[in-house]
């Protein structure tokens, strides 16, 4: 029996109290034989559903930090690859949200992620990741991520949002899509979501996690300001109060930080601690925050410090409201920097994100959550496939930043196959880890080199026709550190074998 999933606009997702919620809990009825399209939770018939657009061996759902190494890991090993992604360019969240700041980027890189930084620096565009603060130039992102795709021949469906599947049982066979094309219908063997929000696993029944009794991480717009006078801001920085943390900045900018192309360097500081000060005369500065900043360009500076909470990024309109806010924000910022702060007299916006950065939303259950206490006791599985950095980063309304070890914790397989779905693997942001594990494992180090291990998986599963939950570990790992990639602790001791 086969079945097409289309997402209803009137479903509400929920994951409160601690209760994990699958999208079977809000569609009922019976489906009969045959192939039909579920949409407002009603079965329509199969006549009303697109026929099959085109077929591969693996497509993988998003082109953002995690989705492109997927795809490349997958055509490398010989698959026919296919790349459906929502905007008109790849990257994700490193360019869509302007973040130049691939945090442990230096310490923490292997395999694909090792090619793509070398690119970057032979690109020459931006700072070297590997020699210079692990800053990446967001443009440079974009055009080096399609480059690898091309390389690759891999098809790029840009343009292109997931709406729905088609399950036969369990296993998905294809991915519904609409674009300015229509609806879109494109089969395959195997699929990665690197989507971020987990679409494909959603729309396919899975069951995820929401936050924490429903409540995600602050959502977050960066925007770029150009025109600065380092010199001036950091005289005025090392008069002020030890309370505003600004020492990190007076530090970077005397040993000549932003005076030239390629310099990056990074602080953060406690600078929001007076927007309570000036609230009156800028009534949209933001709440509950932090003010941190990067530096990959002269006289500019790529500042993190809006907040919103209490908002889903899987609901358009709290996406909407989120948008609308964090852009007054971004302006009142701007201009108590520039009225108050010295400096920033001559200076302007020259760029704000094209979308709010969700940071958290449906966390896909998996065979295994790798969790908090994993984390923090750089747990060691013998079915490891990857590594992730332990560094907290939950951005909860009271502490953004929690803490971890530092160090490294091995990632068992099972994280990367939805419960109770065959023929799909998840990479990245919506990974079946827990609340604070995820605010780790989400950073686009960690989420790049997932996606390599999906891809290779996905890869391996349609040579052998097998699903991906039926795969040797050794097989997977032994391609993986074939190809440069550190699958576990043991592999950073040691190097891969």
């Amino acid at each position: 029996m086969h079945q097409v999933r289309k997402k209803s606009s009137s479903v509400q997702e929920l994951a409160l109290g601690g209760q994990v919620f699958s999208r079977r809990h809000f569609i009922g009825g019976t489906v009969a034989a045959g192939t039909w399209l579920v949409e407002c939770g009603q079965p329509i018939q199969a006549a009303q559903s697109a026929p099959m657009d085109a077929d591969y061996d693996v497509i993988v759902c998003g082109g953002g930090t995690s989705g492109l190494p997927a795809a490349v890991a997958a055509a490398r090993a010989g698959a026919r690859v296919a790349m459906v992604e929502r905007y008109g360019f790849l990257g994700g969240n490193a360019a869509f949200s302007i973040m130049p700041c691939w945090h442990g980027l230096q310490e923490h890189h292997s395999g694909i992620l090792t090619k793509f930084a070398n690119m970057v620096e032979s690109f020459g565009v931006g700072p070297s990741p590997l020699k210079e603060g692990s800053h990446i130039e967001p443009e440079a992102v974009k055009i080096l991520f399609q480059t690898m795709a091309e390389e690759q021949k891999v098809r790029m469906y840009l343009h292109h949002f997931i709406t729905g599947v088609v399950m036969d049982g369990n296993r998905v066979s294809a991915v519904v899509t609409e674009s300015k094309s229509g609806r879109r219908v494109f089969g395959a063997k195997c699929f990665v979501d690197a989507s971020g929000d987990g679409d494909l696993c959603f729309h396919a029944g899975a069951k995820f996690n929401m936050g924490v009794e429903g409540e995600t991480q602050a959502m977050s717009l960066r925007f770029r300001v150009g025109y600065v006078d380092f010199d001036r801001f950091a005289n005025w920085a090392q008069n002020q109060p030890a309370e505003l943390n600004l020492e990190r900045l007076v530090r970077e900018v005397r040993e000549g930080g932003g005076k030239g192309w390629g310099k990056a360097f990074y602080f953060d500081s406690r600078l929001d601690r007076l927007f309570d000060q000036f609230r009156d005369r800028y009534p949209d500065l933001p709440k509950d925050t932090y003010f941190n900043c990067s530096s990959i360009r002269p006289h500019e500076l790529s500042i993190n410090t809006t907040r919103i909470y209490d908002l889903k990024g899987t609901n358009a309109d709290d996406l909407s409201k989120a948008e609308v806010a964090l852009r007054k924000q971004a302006w009142a910022v701007w201009r108590f920097l520039k009225e108050n702060v010295s400096g920033f007299e001559e200076s302007t916006i020259i760029e704000t994100a094209c979308q709010a950065g969700v940071r958290e939303s449906r966390i896909i259950v998996g065979d295994y959550m790798l969790n908090t206490d994993d984390g923090a006791k750089g747990r060691e599985f013998p079915d490891s496939v990857q590594t992730c950095r332990v560094q907290f980063d939950s951005h909860d309304k009271q502490k953004y930043d929690t803490g971890g070890n530092g160090g490294f914790v091995d990632v068992p397989y099972g994280v990367f196959l939805p419960k109770g779905l065959d023929s799909v693997l998840t990479a990245g942001r919506c990974t079946s880890c827990d609340h604070l594990m995820n605010s780790g494992f989400r950073r686009m180090e960690n989420a790049f080199e997932s996606g390599e291990v999906a891809g290779t998986a996905a890869a391996l599963a349609v040579n052998r026709q097998q699903m991906p939950r039926s795969l040797p570990v050794p097989d997977l790992k032994d391609i993986l550190r074939k190809n440069g990639f550190k699958t576990c602790q043991a592999d950073r001791t040691t190097g891969p074998a």
